[in-house]
């Protein structure tokens, strides 16, 4: 009967402790559908262009949340992967301020020309 008990003990501490580790960021969830589109950003670093590419929100988004780590998509190459993942017919707007500008129009064509090609509807606020 000892036995039981401390074997039910057990896994009763067990079960309670495992839901105390660290929390941790959830899965990403894959791009689909959204009613407000997307809202594209792009800025140049070290010579090379960054981009990124964020659910569309009504607030403004700030600069450490568009140049987090964890949105930034640091070739057009990843950009043009990104966008292929997003169903056909939703918008994309690409903005610039502060520290965001536009790449140079041929990178602006190829990802034009992305967008055209996946369905989506691009819109650069200038």
């Amino acid at each position: 009967m000892k036995t039981i008990r401390s074997f039910l003990l057990v896994i009763l501490l067990g079960a309670s402790l495992s839901g105390c580790g660290n929390a941790s960021q959830p899965a990403a969830i894959p791009l689909g559908e959204s009613m407000k589109g997307y809202e594209l950003y792009s800025w140049q670093d070290s010579g090379q262009w960054k981009f990124s590419l964020l659910v569309g929100t009504n607030r403004e988004k700030t600069l450490d949340e568009i140049k987090s780590a964890d949105n930034v998509l640091s070739s057009v190459d990843a950009l043009q992967a990104k966008l292929e993942e997003i169903p056909a017919g939703q918008y994309i707007t690409w903005s610039a301020r502060e520290t965001l500008s536009f790449p140079p129009d041929d990178i602006v064509q190829q990802v034009e020309q992305t967008c055209k090609d996946e369905g989506l509807i691009l819109s650069v606020a200038s």
